[in-house]
């Protein structure tokens, strides 16, 4: 049996923003402005609105200018207004962290939608 049978990641309900060399093109970018924007931008693409969910988490390890809002502020942004949750950084592990808090809140019943961003730069 699995220790995550309550946790499912939909097919094709997952993107990423692009890939940009480490000091290239997209440097000049927010990386939580750019998160949400994207996140933002991909859940219409896929008709999911902000009030399916219920659970947020941001990733983040390079802090930035006003990263200190931690989720609140890109969930706001995404339009999630009635959405709380942590702001992760653990050194190379940042993105299994968010992975992992996503999981165990939808998995304990304490979130049944959780929307995770990672939002690093480099």
């Amino acid at each position: 049996m699995s220790r995550f049978d309550r946790v499912e990641i939909p097919y094709g309900a997952y993107w990423s923003t692009p890939f940009a060399k480490w000091q290239g093109v997209l440097q000049h970018l927010h990386s939580v402005r750019f998160a949400a924007h994207v996140a933002k931008s991909e859940l219409a693409k896929r008709n999911l609105t902000p009030d399916l969910f219920d659970f947020g988490v941001l990733g983040i390890t390079q802090v930035q200018y006003q990263s200190f809002y931690g989720a609140s502020w890109p969930l706001y942004e995404i339009g999630m207004k009635h959405v709380v949750g942590p702001q992760l950084s653990q050194v190379c592990s940042t993105g299994p962290r968010v992975l992992l808090t996503g999981a165990a809140e939808v998995q304990l019943g304490l979130a049944t939608t959780a929307l995770l961003l990672g939002a690093d730069r480099t």
